[in-house]
C-alpha cells in the first residue's frame, strides 16, 4: 500500500473512533494527538526502513589496498542513491556513487566507488593526514553515530589520494573536534573511469553500546569539487550549509552487525625522547640542556562505550605552536586546544557559552583544558593524567583528574615564574531527555598548596524540532574570600529554516566570577545578543548562495549603565564558481572605565567612543591549483584610524606539494598626542606574516616547514617537523624549533632552538 495513502486511512480511523466515542472536547483532542503521533512514528519509521544499509560480515581477509577486489565487496549489496545538498538541493547527484559494508570479528570496512565521466577534472592535490584542505578536493565522507542516539558521532573523509581526515562531532552535529585521531586504514586507487577508496576502522576504535544485533546511525556522500557539488545518502536541508553533512538528526540505519563482542580493549602507547635545547640568556648566555624522556599513554574500554585513559610523564614534543594572532582589543586571546591526551572525549566536556561564530572566541568556558601544563608561554611538566569518558545508557560520564609538577622559571620578561606542584580535577554528567535534548551538571577543581579554585554548574538543551534550538547554563565559582559576585549565567535560542535564520541570547557574567580553569573574555556585564540571516539561493547570475542581515549587540555593567553596543550587516556571496565575496559594516560605542595599555607606550584614556568599520573580502576556490584571498577595511579606532589588508595564497601544483603565505598588515594612524606616553605621536603597526610549506612523501610520510612572524611582540618562529607513521598508530617524529628576537629591527637574536626525535608505538593486544 502507498505510504501516503496508509497515513491518510490511519488519521481517519482515528478520528472516525473519536466521533463514535462522542467524547469530551479535552478526550477528543487526545485522541486526535496521539493518532496523529502514532502516524509520525510510523513515517519516521518507514523513513528509516527506506534509508538502511546491511553490514555483509565477511571471512575473507580483506587488504586495504584501494581496490575492492575481494569476493565479499562484490557480494554487498550497496547503496547508490545520493542527492544533492549544494548546489540543487534534493536533485540526483550529478555523478554515481556506491557505498558497501563489510566486518568481521575486529573491524567494520566501508567501500566507496566513485564513477567519474570525465577523471581529467579530478581534485585531488592533498596526502597528508587530517589536512585543513582536503574538503577542497574530490571526497568521499562518512558519518557513523555508534550510540544511535543522534546527539553524537565520528566523522570520516578520504580523498582519491587516500589522505583521510576524521573528526568527533558533538551536540547534534552543532560542534565537531577536528584533533581527534582514531587509528585507522585508508587507501584510494583513481581508474580510467572511477575511484575507489577503502577504509577499515578496528571497533576498538569506535565507541558504542554492546547489543546483538547492533544498529548505528549512518551518513555518507560525495564532494565534487569541479561543480561545487555536495550530494548525500540521507538528506539534509542545504540550509546546514557546509555543516549539513555532520547533522546527527538526519540519518539513515546500518544494520547487520552481529557477534561483535568487544573484548575491554587495552591500548599501550609508549615513547622514548632525546633531544636538546639551548637558550640564549642575554645575561648568562648560551645554555644548553640535553634531555632524555619516556612516558606513555593507555587506554582502557572499562565497556564499550566507556573508556578510560591515562598519560604518564606526557610529552607534546609534535604538537605544532599555536598561529600567532593580531590582537588590537583589551581582552585576552583564545587558542584551541591541540594536544591528544586532552582530546579524547573532549565534547564531553563542554560547558559554557556558545561562540556565535568559528571565527570568534567563546565568551565563557567553565573548562579549558589549556589551563592546564600551559602558563605564560612555558610547558608545565604533567607527571600523571587520568580520564574516564563515554555513556552509560542515556548517561554521559566524564571524569579528569591532572597532576602538575612545579616549575620555577628565574626570569620571564623580568618578571619570576613559580608555581607549586597542582592537581586539577573536572567531572562531567549529561542526561539525554527527549530527542535531542540534554540537560548536564559539571564541577572543576584546581589545588594548590595553601590554595584552590573550583567552579560549578548546571547547562540544559532542548530541541523541540530540527529547526529550533533553546540552549541555557548557571555557574558559579569559589575560591577564599570570595566576593558574592561570582555567578554567570546564559539563555539562548536558534531558529532557522530554507531561507531564515535567527538567533537571540542574553548572558549575565558577574564581575568577580573567576574559573582559573576556564575562559572568560570579560566579566561584569550582561549582554543582549540579536543576529538575522536571510539566506536565498538564486542560481542566477553566477551566484548560488548570499548570506546577509544585521547582527545587534547590547552590554551593560551590573549596574545598568552602558558599557558597548554595536550594530552590523554582513553580505556574503558564494559564487557558483566556488568564489565568495564579503562585505561587512558596523557602528560601535564603547565606553572604557579604565586606561587601555594598547602599546608598552600608548595608553587610551578613560572616555566614551564610538567608531564605523567597513570591510570586504575576496576569496576565490581553495580547489584550484592557485588561491588567493584578499581582503581590507578602515576602522575608527579610540579617535585614530585602523587601516587594514590582508592576503593568502596557496600553491598546490600536485598532491605532494603545499605552499602557502599569509601576510596581515594593520596600521594605527592618526592617535592623539596625548596618548604617547613619550608625547612623540607616530603610526603604529601590528603585522603578522605566516609562510608554511609541506612535502607528503606518501600519506604516511611528510615534511613540514612552518615560519611566523609577530610585529607586536617582536618574536620570529621557525617549526619543521618530520612525521613518519610507520604502521598505524605509530610515529615516528623529528622536530626542530628556533626562535628569535627581532627588537623591531632589521637584526635578530636568537632565543632558544630545540631538536628533539620522538617515538611512539601503538601496542594493542
Amino acid at each position: 500500500m502507498d505510504q501516503s495513502l496508509f497515513f491518510s486511512l490511519k488519521f481517519r480511523r482515528g478520528l472516525r473512533h473519536a466521533l463514535k466515542m462522542r467524547a469530551k472536547p479535552s478526550i477528543f483532542l487526545f485522541i486526535v494527538i496521539v493518532t496523529m503521533l502514532q502516524v509520525v512514528a510510523v513515517a519516521v519509521h518507514a523513513e528509516l526502513q527506506n534509508n538502511q544499509i546491511k553490514a555483509h560480515r565477511t571471512y575473507q581477509s580483506i587488504e586495504i589496498d584501494g581496490d575492492l577486489t575481494e569476493e565479499d565487496w562484490q557480494a554487498a549489496e550497496p547503496i547508490d542513491t545520493f542527492v544533492q545538498i549544494e548546489p540543487y538541493e534534493g536533485e540526483k547527484g550529478s555523478e554515481a556513487l556506491e557505498v558497501r559494508v563489510l566486518y568481521d570479528n575486529e573491524n567494520i570496512y566501508f567501500g566507496f566507488t566513485c564513477f567519474d565521466s570525465d577523471i581529467s577534472k579530478l581534485v585531488a592535490n592533498e596526502m597528508r593526514r587530517d589536512s585543513r584542505d582536503l574538503h577542497d578536493n574530490d571526497t568521499v565522507f562518512l558519518m557513523l553515530d555508534t550510540y544511535n542516539d543522534r546527539r553524537s558521532g565520528f566523522f570520516f573523509r578520504m580523498n582519491a589520494l587516500g589522505a583521510i581526515q576524521d573528526r568527533a562531532v558533538s551536540n547534534s552535529g552543532d560542534t565537531f573536534n577536528s584533533d581527534w585521531d582514531a587509528v585507522v586504514e585508508c587507501k584510494s586507487k583513481i581508474n580510467d573511469t572511477y575511484w575507489t577508496s577503502e577504509l577499515s576502522i578496528p571497533f576498538s576504535q569506535l565507541r558504542f553500546k554492546k547489543s546483538d544485533p547492533m544498529v548505528w546511525g549512518m551518513n555518507a556522500g560525495r564532494e565534487l569539487a569541479r561543480n561545487q557539488e555536495e550530494m548525500i545518502w540521507v538528506p539534509v536541508p542545504a540550509s546546514y550549509g557546509g555543516m549539513a553533512k555532520y547533522r546527527t538528526a538526519h540519518l539513515g540505519t546500518l544494520v547487520g552487525l552481529e557477534g561483535i563482542a568487544p573484548s575491554r580493549n587495552l591500548e599501550v602507547l609508549p615513547y622514548v625522547l632525546p633531544g636538546i635545547t639551548q637558550v640564549n640568556d642575554a645575561d648568562a648566555g648560551l645554555q644548553t640542556t640535553r634531555e632524555f624522556k619516556l612516558g606513555f599513554d593507555a587506554k582502557y574500554g572499562i565497556t564499550s562505550n566507556l573508556t578510560a585513559d591515562i598519560t604518564y610523564n606526557t610529552d607534546f614534543a609534535q604538537v605544532e605552536a599555536d598561529e600567532e594572532q593580531v590582537n588590537l582589543t583589551r581582552f585576552s586571546l583564545f587558542f584551541p586546544e591541540k594536544r591528544p591526551f586532552f582530546l579524547e572525549g573532549a565534547g564531553l566536556f563542554d560547558f559554557g557559552i556558545p561562540r556565535s561564530s568559528f571565527r570568534r572566541p567563546p565568551p565563557m568556558l567553565l573548562f579549558y583544558s589549556r589551563r592546564i601544563g600551559l602558563a605564560e608561554g612555558n610547558a608545565i611538566p604533567i607527571i600523571f593524567g587520568g580520564k574516564t569518558s563515554g555513556k552509560i545508557g542515556s548517561y554521559g560520564i566524564g571524569f579528569l583528574n591532572v597532576l602538575t609538577d612545579e616549575f620555577y622559571d628565574g626570569e620571564t620578561d623580568g618578571d619570576a615564574i613559580d608555581i607549586p606542584s597542582t592537581n586539577y580535577s573536572v567531572m562531567r554528567i549529561t542526561k539525554d531527555v527527549a530527542a535531542g535534548s540534554r540537560i548536564g551538571i559539571i564541577a572543576v577543581n584546581k589545588d594548590e598548596i595553601g590554595d584552590y579554585n573550583r567552579a560549578g554548574g548546571f547547562d540544559f538543551e532542548y530541541r523541540p524540532s530540527d529547526s529550533v534550538d533553546v540552549r541555557g547554563m548557571w555557574a558559579r565559582t569559589f575560591e577564599p574570600e570570595a566576593s558574592g559576585r561570582n555567578n554567570a549565567w546564559y539563555l539562548g535560542s536558534r531558529w532557522r529554516n530554507n531561507r531564515f535564520r535567527v538567533e537571540g541570547s542574553y548572558t549575565d557574567i558577574a564581575e568577580d566570577f573567576n574559573p582559573a580553569v576556564g575562559y572568560v573574555r570579560r566579566t561584569g556585564i550582561r549582554h543582549i545578543r540579536g543576529e538575522m540571516r536571510w539566506v536565498p539561493m538564486p542560481q542566477k547570475f553566477g551566484i548560488r548562495q548570499i548570506w546577509t542581515g544585521p547582527e545587534v549587540n547590547y552590554i551593560l555593567n551590573h549596574d545598568n549603565e552602558l558599557e558597548e553596543w554595536d550594530i552590523s550587516y554582513t553580505s556574503w556571496f558564494e559564487l557558483s564558481s566556488g568564489d565568495y565575496i564579503l562585505f561587512n559594516g558596523k557602528r560601535s560605542f564603547e565606553h572604557l572605565n579604565d586606561v587601555f595599555d594598547f602599546k608598552d607606550d600608548v595608553e587610551i584614556p578613560i572616555g566614551d567612543y564610538q567608531s564605523n568599520s567597513y570591510n570586504v573580502r575576496l576569496s576565490s576556490s581553495d580547489s584550484r591549483l592557485i588561491s588567493t584571498t584578499l581582503g581590507g577595511g578602515l576602522e575608527d579606532f579610540y579617535k585614530g584610524e585602523v587601516r587594514r589588508f590582508y592576503i593568502q595564497t596557496t600553491l598546490k601544483p600536485n598532491g605532494n606539494i603545499s605552499m602557502s603565505a599569509q601576510y596581515q598588515f594593520n596600521q594605527v594612524v592618526e592617535l592623539p598626542t596625548a596618548y604617547f606616553t613619550d608625547g612623540q605621536p607616530r603610526p603604529v603597526y601590528v603585522n603578522l606574516f605566516r609562510a608554511r610549506f609541506d612535502y607528503s612523501f606518501s600519506t604516511g610520510l611528510f615534511a613540514k616547514l612552518f615560519a611566523q612572524w609577530n610585529a607586536d611582540t617582536n618574536i620570529v618562529s621557525t617549526n619543521f617537523l618530520i612525521n613518519y607513521i610507520y604502521r598505524p598508530g605509530s610515529d615516528f617524529y623529528f622536530v626542530f624549533n628556533q626562535t628569535y628576537d627581532t627588537n623591531g629591527t632589521t637584526t635578530s637574536r636568537l632565543l632558544d632552538s630545540t631538536v628533539v626525535a620522538k617515538m611512539t608505538y601503538w601496542w594493542n593486544p
